[in-house]
């Protein structure tokens, strides 16, 4: 009985192993991707908001989920998510001292009024592990 129990418990504890492990590897490694007017001195988001004004400086902040995750990569986008809609592409983010991804889009003459979105990835693939909408109005 003794013998069955052990088993019975150590089958159990294995298979929850395996189940939070898996969770750990598979479940987002970027997270809560905000946008925001400004950042403090360590990179954490400030005045958080979806509207900005043509002239504006938007930043863009995701969490960093993994510890091991050290580089991303920003894609902003004017309108929908998609490859012909690229207006800005930041290969090699790195992650500040707050555990953020941040990144800037500032454009000299102003940005268009309209929809514009933006995405993260794990340096090195093709998977989106989070995203952010915001408009553009006068």
């Amino acid at each position: 009985m003794k013998k069955a129990l052990i088993t019975i418990l150590a089958v159990f504890l294995l298979g929850m192993g395996v189940f939070f492990g898996y969770e750990y590897i598979t479940e987002p490694k970027i997270v809560d991707g905000v946008l925001s007017e400004t950042v403090d001195d360590k990179g954490k988001p400030l005045e958080v908001t979806t509207t900005f004004a043509p002239e504006d400086t938007i930043y863009f902040s995701a969490k960093r989920n993994r510890f091991w995750i050290k580089e991303a990569q920003v894609i902003w986008y004017k309108g929908e998510i998609s490859k012909e809609n690229r207006i800005l592409v930041e290969e090699e983010v790195i992650v500040n001292k707050a555990k953020y991804f941040s990144a800037k889009l500032k454009v000299p003459e102003g940005l268009e009024e309209g929809h514009y979105s933006v995405t993260t990835y794990v340096k090195d693939s093709d998977i989106i592990e989070t995203k952010a909408e915001f408009e553009v109005e006068k």
